[in-house]
């Protein structure tokens, strides 16, 4: 389990992004955390990862505080928190396959790593994954020769291959076309499911959170006003964390996406 505890974080003087905010998120469900833009929703992904240092709190997974987490503790704690970017994060000149490799180098040695030595087994099951999320006759084209949701599955089988406990995903479909964005959340819920991964994800589609998330986190101006199952967000709900009209809301979500 994720257990995050009066985060806190400021830049400079006067931008408090984060003010004490507490969530969980379980093994087997998707955690969608939503709000309008600005709201400190990227500055939870990455204080989670620790990519950012906060001022305050606690992050707790499987009761060991990511936090307090020296270099070398946190670089193992890392291997095993995958991490899926809005623009894919790939090296583009390289295949399908030679990317997901890429998510067995924080368990190599640098020697290993400068020069891509993997072994049958490793390649073998960056294949099976490329198989997984259903691009295995993709597996040796170059990704800057992949569609969009092509490459965000290229990401989502990287993430898998460094046989993660959780799976952060910061805006994965903000650039997809619908077709696209249906396959990879049909791939993150399943994941999450049949494998028991605890998905922490930042959506803007309040539709598609509503779809695919088991719990939502509601964030508004860096502080959470709601925190609870999907079937208990309503219209009031919505009204609170974005303090606008939900449909309002829902339209300008499907023109961003």
């Amino acid at each position: 389990m994720l257990k995050v505890n009066q985060l806190d974080k400021t830049y400079g003087q006067d931008k408090h992004s984060l003010k004490s905010v507490s969530f969980t998120a379980q093994p087997g469900e998707v955690t969608a955390i939503i709000g309008p833009s600005g709201a400190g929703k990227t500055t939870i992904l990455r204080s989670v990862n620790q990519l950012i240092r906060d001022d305050g709190g606690q992050i707790l997974l499987d009761d060991q505080d990511i936090r307090q987490a020296n270099k070398a503790e946190l670089r193992k704690i890392r291997h095993h928190i995958g991490m899926i970017f809005q623009n894919y994060n790939l090296i583009s000149p390289l295949t399908a396959l030679e990317n997901v490799l890429h998510g067995r180098l924080g368990a190599k040695s640098t020697l290993a790593g400068m020069f891509g030595l993997y072994s049958t087994a490793e390649k073998t099951e960056a294949l099976a994954l490329l198989t997984e999320v259903g691009l295995k006759d993709y597996a040796y084209q170059r990704c800057d020769q992949l569609s969009g949701g092509q490459q965000q599955r290229v990401g989502i089988a990287r993430a898998l291959m460094q046989h993660p406990k959780m799976i952060l995903c910061d805006e994965p479909i903000a650039s997809l076309d619908p077709k696209s964005t249906k396959i990879v959340m049909d791939i993150l819920r399943q994941l999450a499911r049949e494998k028991q991964l605890i998905i922490l994800i930042n959506l803007h589609q309040i539709d598609i959170a509503m779809d695919y998330a088991d719990h939502i986190v509601g964030i508004n101006d860096g502080a959470i006003v709601f925190e609870g199952p999907t079937e208990q967000v309503n219209e009031a709900v919505l009204q609170k964390i974005y303090r606008q009209s939900a449909d309002a809301k829902v339209k300008v979500a499907a023109n961003e996406s």
